[in-house]
């Protein structure tokens, strides 16, 4: 890897075919897109600059690429849900129908106790 001070971008210096050939047969198939990264000249809330990128791969001895997919595993984690997508909010047919089978009767009263809360 080498690292061009001027833009702070990290780049590979040596290029693999996007085509790799799989061991069970002769189809192929792409291999992942690659990207260049650039760090900041200061640490922000959109990024980081070398010091402190530098820094996460010492302490947390791993490579470029690997400290950035981990970040990306971590912000993957905290923001996409963990599970599919449902058919949105329920409807006042199914709201009646889920009140009638729990046998209780909860009022707009009842909401404003600190149960509810």
């Amino acid at each position: 890897m080498t690292t061009i001070a001027k833009n702070n971008v990290i780049a590979t210096t040596t290029r693999r075919s996007r085509a790799v050939k799989l061991k069970t047969g002769s189809c192929e198939q792409t291999a992942p897109k690659k990207f260049l990264f650039q760090l900041r000249a200061l640490d922000n809330e959109y990024g980081v600059s070398e010091e402190t990128f530098s820094r996460l791969m010492q302490e947390l001895d791993l490579n470029q690429t690997e400290l950035v997919h981990k970040a990306l595993r971590y912000l993957a984690r905290d923001v996409l849900p963990s599970y599919p997508l449902d058919n949105g909010p329920l409807t006042d047919i199914q709201h009646a129908s889920i009140t009638k089978m729990s046998g209780m009767e909860i009022t707009e009263e009842d909401l404003d106790s600190p149960l509810f809360k």
